[in-house]
């Protein structure tokens, strides 16, 4: 009989975890006084850019754990990690830029609708890669590069966002961190 290896129950344990990490995210920001750290994992805006943020660092978190408890090979590991961490940004991409040019405006329960999903997508491909046989050294240098690769920008363009609509909060036309006195009331 068959056996499902440990990642891929391990990876759907995820789907509400990393949902709900990402949702908490969405206010950590205001909820922690806009504490200028916070900004490189939590949203500091409405930009969708801002919302991939909250996919994919509680995805890379959930990795992290799931690194730490199963103690697999790292390289086979973190590059399958570079694969599939962008599947549910590039969804949230896809979904929210579609339904939005189809319907003229977002919804909230759409937007909601399109984070499950994609984060839920995003899981399901890590466990497949995790269930693949190993893949070629050249695959898994592509791999973790692709994962630094995403690392250093979602760590760095909430600071320094270029000039493209993903990155800007339709409400107020704001890039990255508003200034403090839009914070006042």
């Amino acid at each position: 009989m068959f056996r499902q290896p440990p990642f891929a129950k391990w990876e759907l344990m995820g789907i509400p975890v990393v949902v709900l990490v990402g949702s908490a995210l969405h206010f950590a920001f205001e909820w922690c006084g806009h504490w200028r750290p916070l900004a490189i994992i939590a949203a500091v805006n409405e930009s969708v850019w801002e919302h991939l943020k909250l996919a994919f660092w509680p995805s890379l978190l959930w990795a992290l754990i799931g690194y730490v408890i199963f103690k697999p090979n790292a390289w086979a590991f973190w590059s399958a990690k570079g694969y599939a961490l962008p599947v549910a940004p590039i969804l949230i991409i896809i979904i929210f830029y579609s339904y939005t040019a189809l319907l003229g405006r977002n919804f909230l329960i759409l937007d909601i609708a399109t984070f499950i999903l994609a984060i839920a997508a995003g899981q399901l491909v890590s466990a497949k890669l995790m269930a693949a046989k190993s893949l070629d050294s050249r695959a898994c240098i592509i791999g973790v590069g692709l994962l630094l690769c995403q690392i250093a920008a979602y760590s760095t363009l909430t600071f320094y966002p270029p000039p493209f609509a993903l990155f800007k909060d339709d409400r107020n036309g704001i890039r990255g961190i508003p200034p403090a006195t839009t914070f006042q009331h």
